[in-house]
């Protein structure tokens, strides 16, 4: 039934225990496809004394990580592909809390659950499986994205004909398949018990630095979406894609080296909302002052949030 899909660099520290976490589950129908994306040292070296058929391991030169799950998604075999980082754990519960939902609804076609940063829910029992079906995912997604790369499932069909992760953006890229599997129909739905530990212990793990406007999802979002907007009935897509753009725009907006791209991004929006263009108003002398202080960031990040919040949802 699922095809897990765990792309692997330099990992040596954490993948056992997130390897165990998948052999461990309650529910035994899946397929673990492990990708080496040129790999330096030796962690999945342990996997020789791993007795157990459903292990694939395909090793390749290092392309980064969406081509390393796309190289899953490529060799996947079951109905619905579940992704998970190799310094990341799931509860043993958590294929057949999915399950649940694939048996009990129709249409299923991204399942995403609640997670942690701390360890301590793994050991819990759970005797019922608290989840609710996205009425209306956009409306509520400028807010809250709900799904990260180890706590997502998605029907494999979606991938026949659509493409999987953007290996050309560096910021946002799990985000843009999300947004695309959801807008391209079927049903969402989000299991409100914590089942996936996201672990944030790697300290070589990348860091939040800026990356090029061109290289981001904010900065590519009407263009890549361009065909989607251009459907009918799907006004919630193009007024989130509009606000996505506000809500994420403004760092490179007040950024001297990004202020022309900035422009031109700001421009694609396909609807003009007031309250929050207002802060695109601003002389970009003072709103590169503001940007570089983390106080009055986020004063300006809070003011985006209230009026997205209380004027446009």
């Amino acid at each position: 039934m699922f095809s897990i899909i765990i792309p692997y660099y330099n990992k040596a520290k954490y993948i056992q225990r997130c390897i165990d976490s998948v052999l461990n589950q309650s529910f035994t129908e899946y397929e673990i496809i492990i990708i080496n994306d040129g790999s330096t040292d030796e962690g999945l070296n342990f996997l020789f004394n791993v007795d157990s058929d459903k292990i694939r391991l395909i090793t390749q030169e290092n392309k980064g990580v969406s081509e390393a799950r796309n190289t899953g998604i490529k060799n996947a075999k079951k109905q619905f592909i579940a992704f998970l980082d190799a310094d990341d754990i799931w509860h043993n519960n958590y294929l057949e809390s999915v399950k649940y939902i694939i048996d009990n609804e129709k249409n299923v076609k991204i399942i995403g659950s609640n997670y942690s940063r701390k360890s301590n829910f793994l050991t819990a029992n759970y005797n019922k499986i608290n989840y609710f079906k996205f009425d209306d995912y956009f409306k509520i997604a400028i807010q809250n994205t709900y799904f990260t790369s180890s706590s997502t499932i998605i029907e494999s069909s979606f991938f026949e004909v659509n493409n999987g992760f953007n290996s050309k953006l560096k910021s946002g890229e799990d985000s843009d398949l999300w947004f695309r599997v959801v807008a391209t129909g079927g049903n969402a739905f989000y299991i409100q018990n914590t089942l996936v530990y996201y672990s944030d212990e790697d300290e070589n793990q990348t860091t939040k630095t800026k990356q090029d406007l061109k290289s981001t999802l904010v900065g590519n979002t009407n263009n890549l979406y361009e065909d989607i907007l251009k459907l009918k009935n799907n006004k919630s897509f193009t007024k989130f894609v509009s606000l996505y753009v506000y809500f994420n725009l403004y760092p490179y907006f007040f950024d001297k080296e990004y202020n022309k791209e900035a422009k031109i991004v700001l421009k694609q929006n396909k609807i003009y909302f007031f309250w929050l263009h207002l802060v695109y108003l601003l002389p970009i002398s003072l709103g590169v002052k503001l940007t570089k202080s983390n106080k009055n960031n986020n004063i300006i990040r809070l003011y985006l949030k209230f009026i997205i919040r209380y004027f446009y949802t």
